[in-house]
């Protein structure tokens, strides 16, 4: 079902110390495009993280990432090994999960060659896919339904109805429109102004074209991150702000973001928040252990 021949990516693996107490996480790419992600913990890890929680008085439950995987270390040559065995055994798709496709100006990061242009998605694996969207459509409402089909099959253009945090501000009183200048020139903005100073090879090295908050998680930026991240962004004095979203390239404009708040927040992935002349941001991901993010800009546009 997949192919043997594939590319795997260690995220942080430059900053491991210890491979027997540690967490990475590992992208693998196919020659159909196709990529793949897991989370990769070690026992030591997760016990290092319990001893947190319950020095912290939260002894409750750990969350941790989905698509878990528990190894005793974490070396470049284990992981291959667990990848190349789960693809000879069928049990890569239980192990990873699809992280979408390679885009055309990423393909220059593999090698010469990777890529077949006649090469597709095993169908048995959309299938299974498929299977499990339609029992789940089965408990849905028509709208849902009719939604969902309009969005596999219509017209993929992201508009601001489909955003789930416009009501959440609009029940505060915050005036949110579509903002006039297009995603892709707010973010090379963003880029400009916080990425500053990192050459093309820089960013290349720690893949911001993917996410750019990656200058912040690889460390080529300082910054505030977790709580005081959160405290500063929550004191910050808000006016004019814009709500840039990585994997599309529709921008929010909020008019008067005084009463903007980390809670309003929570939940999303892959935003960044700015003020309208750029003197700040406020970043959060998709990673529950990485970020959020607060920096103050050097200087502004």
């Amino acid at each position: 079902m997949f192919s043997k021949k594939r590319h795997v990516r260690i995220d942080w693996e430059c900053s491991i110390e210890d491979e027997t107490d540690a967490r990475v996480c590992v992208y693998v790419t196919f020659p159909d495009y196709s990529r793949w992600v897991a989370n990769f913990y070690t026992v030591k890890c997760i016990e290092s993280i319990r001893n947190d929680h319950l020095s912290s008085g939260d002894n409750t439950f750990v969350w941790l990432e989905e698509n878990l995987i528990i190894v005793d270390k974490v070396s470049r040559a284990h992981i291959e090994k667990i990848i190349d065995e789960s693809i000879e055994q069928n049990t890569f798709e239980y192990l990873f999960k699809y992280f979408g496709s390679v885009k055309a100006p990423n393909v220059r990061q593999y090698p010469n060659g990777f890529f077949e242009s006649r090469s597709t998605i095993d169908p048995i694996i959309i299938g299974s896919q498929a299977s499990t969207l339609r029992e789940m459509l089965e408990h849905a409402s028509d709208e849902l339904k009719e939604g969902i089909k309009q969005f596999l099959f219509g017209e993929r253009q992201v508009r601001i109805e489909h955003l789930k945090l416009v009501p959440k501000l609009e029940a505060k009183s915050m005036l949110v429109a579509e903002a006039e200048l297009e995603g892709r020139d707010m973010k090379r903005e963003w880029e400009d102004v916080f990425a500053k100073g990192l050459d093309a090879q820089e960013k290349t090295n720690i893949y911001m074209e993917q996410y750019l908050w990656h200058v912040f998680s690889y460390a080529k930026k300082p910054c505030l991150s977790d709580e005081q991240a959160v405290e500063a962004f929550r004191n910050e004095p808000k006016k004019a702000c814009y709500v840039i979203y990585q994997q599309h390239d529709l921008v929010l404009f909020i008019k008067d973001a005084a009463r903007l708040m980390p809670e309003d927040v929570e939940g999303e992935q892959d935003i960044y928040i700015v003020d309208e002349h750029f003197k700040w941001t406020y970043v959060v991901t998709h990673e529950s252990e990485l970020g959020p993010y607060f920096v103050k800009a050097q200087y502004t546009r």
